[in-house]
């Protein structure tokens, strides 16, 4: 294993058990997102700035407001890693309200879109950006309205950020989609997310859907299987890397194998799915730090961020929902 790699694998660990120690009634994924956030960034996690931090977001924020519920202790984490997070949680909190601006129902994922534009330094380019983003959502629910939800959010607003044109990128997204769920039947909704992580890279796109769909394969050839749900998009951030689709497997399946033994890593806690994306998350965040997509700002470790914030919210509501249904069926 890559020594850095190695680190930032060992570095997830340790940031998980920091922040799992002040924060322990948080949700697991979520501490462990949070904990990623530090890694990525090649820091240890720091507790007590995140408390001071939660707690200038919920001086600003009300209890019921999105930017708090789920998404508080990520947003902490990063308020924690801006060398300004008074700063960082008002351009926030402006950015998401024009994500909501017409908008009848509040939504955690405009916050982790809104955080993204913030992470990216472009707070003040934040209207020309949404504007974008709502262009590329109305285009994608008009050809596909079954598919497309708040969701789609999250990379909907770094398509946004590439040099690329709505025009363009729908084009393209449209292809990439009716190319993948050839190989993935039945899996519609995580296709079309790994379309969208696709279309941020520049590049052909059946070359493109012909590797994501490689690696995917590459992964039950050496005994792993690969998540077809919300891990899916994860495939999308080893596409870009090294050609070598057996060194980037390989990698992976180490730092998944790393994880094994470790608090909060277990079976109790996350599917192996979910920690095979969590190391593709950090082989990508590693080897990609000298590529990017379409656009500079939108690197291989803010497609990851964005991937493992969604599907930590998509495991939460799908948890909830499930607690929900047996409640209601007693």
């Amino acid at each position: 294993m890559n020594d850095k790699v190695q680190r930032r694998s060992e570095l997830l660990v340790e940031n998980r058990n920091l922040l799992h120690k002040d924060f322990f009634l948080e949700n697991g994924l979520i501490t462990v997102i949070a904990g990623a956030a530090f890694a990525q960034n090649d820091r240890t996690a720091d507790p007590d700035r995140v408390k001071a931090c939660r707690k200038l977001l919920r001086d600003r924020q009300g209890v019921f407001s999105q930017v708090r519920g789920n998404n508080e202790l990520i947003i902490s984490a990063k308020m924690a890693l801006s060398p300004n997070p008074e700063l960082y949680i008002e351009n926030l909190i402006n950015i998401y309200e024009k994500f909501e601006k017409g908008k009848f129902f509040s939504s955690s994922f405009r916050v982790l879109a809104a955080s993204s534009i913030c992470d990216a330094g472009k707070a003040g380019q934040a209207d020309a950006i949404v504007e974008k983003t709502n262009e590329i959502l109305k285009g994608m629910n008009s050809k596909h309205p079954f598919l497309t939800s708040d969701d789609d959010t999250g990379f909907a607003v770094l398509l946004a950020m590439t040099d690329k044109s709505t025009e363009s990128i729908l084009e393209e997204l449209e292809q990439s989609y009716q190319i993948l769920k050839r190989s993935f039947s039945f899996h519609d909704n995580a296709v079309y997310s790994l379309a969208q992580v696709l279309t941020t890279y520049d590049g052909e796109v059946d070359a493109k859907c012909k590797k994501a769909v490689e690696i995917f394969e590459a992964f039950k050839e050496n005994g792993y299987k690969y998540g077809k749900e919300y891990e899916l998009p994860s495939l999308g951030i080893l596409v870009g890397l090294s050609d070598n689709i057996g060194d980037i497997v390989g990698e992976v399946i180490e730092v998944y194998e790393s994880f094994k033994g470790q608090k909060g890593f277990g079976m109790l806690d996350m599917s192996n799915h979910t920690k095979l994306m969590l190391g593709a998350m950090i082989v990508a965040s590693v080897y990609g730090e000298d590529q990017a997509s379409a656009s500079a700002l939108v690197t291989n470790g803010a497609l990851s961020m964005v991937i493992a914030q969604q599907a930590a919210m998509i495991a939460i509501i799908a948890a909830s929902s499930a607690s929900a249904a047996s409640s209601s069926s007693h």
